[in-house]
């Protein structure tokens, strides 16, 4: 079933529908690799102008995409985090990379392409701002929402034994090998397992637990020199 089935208006259905089908067209094409057009025949829309009453422009649509899906992903983690906390007095590092990894991978379906969306988009100058747009911007990128904001600074403070510079890249190799990891299990049809995903949080809690080496050190040290 899909999300607009029964729920909403005639006119809030066919603002649904044409988000979605965008969603699942640039997660394929990519976001200079579809039309407006497109996204309306997909939709099966026959109003030339229909993508402008509801979004504006292309960019609208873009925006409307992280507006239709952000919300979910951010209450997610919020109670995901708020049912650890029950039980303990602070979040681990593996606890809140479960918190980046357990509400993406909970997206993946037949009628959700918001993970692939993010992969295929990422690096897309549109896209950062869109991102910008929707959501305070942090260091990641991809965490710029309010639960997303919210569990990096937890993550950055656990981290404080890292140079700022350090902690920043590895959690951009979190979030971005996270998607790319989803995406790909998306696009073959599978759902990751629990095993599966629990070895993605080995990876990333090895990650950012691993000691800054000498020869990083040494060549953090030449580049400041310079």
């Amino acid at each position: 079933m899909t999300t607009i089935r029964g729920r909403y208006n005639s006119g809030e259905q066919t603002r649904i529908r044409l988000v979605e089908v965008a969603e699942r067209l640039f997660a394929r094409r990519g976001y200079d690799g579809v039309t407006l057009a497109d996204i309306r025949k997909a939709a099966g829309q026959h109003n030339s102008s229909v993508v402008g009453y509801y979004f504006g422009n292309k960019e609208g649509l873009l925006l409307a995409v992280f507006s239709h899906r952000l919300p979910a992903v951010n209450a997610e983690r919020e109670a995901l985090a708020a049912e650890m906390l029950r039980t303990r007095d602070a979040l681990s590092v593996r606890d809140l990379l479960w918190v980046i990894v357990r509400p993406f991978a909970n997206t993946l379906g037949r009628h959700n392409h918001f993970v692939p969306f993010l992969d295929r988009l990422s690096d897309h100058d549109r896209f950062a701002e869109c991102f910008r747009i929707a959501g305070p911007t942090a260091v990641t990128g991809l965490t710029a929402t309010a639960g997303g904001g919210r569990t990096e600074t937890a993550l950055r403070r656990v981290l404080g034994h890292l140079p700022d510079d350090i902690a920043g890249q590895r959690l951009r190799l979190v979030y971005s090998g996270t998607v790319s990891a989803l995406a790909r299990s998306h696009r073959l049809g599978d759902s990751p397992s629990t095993a599966e995903l629990a070895a993605l949080v080995d990876a990333w809690e090895a990650l950012l637990l691993a000691p800054v080496s000498a020869e990083t050190e040494q060549a953090r040290g030449e580049g400041s020199a310079r």
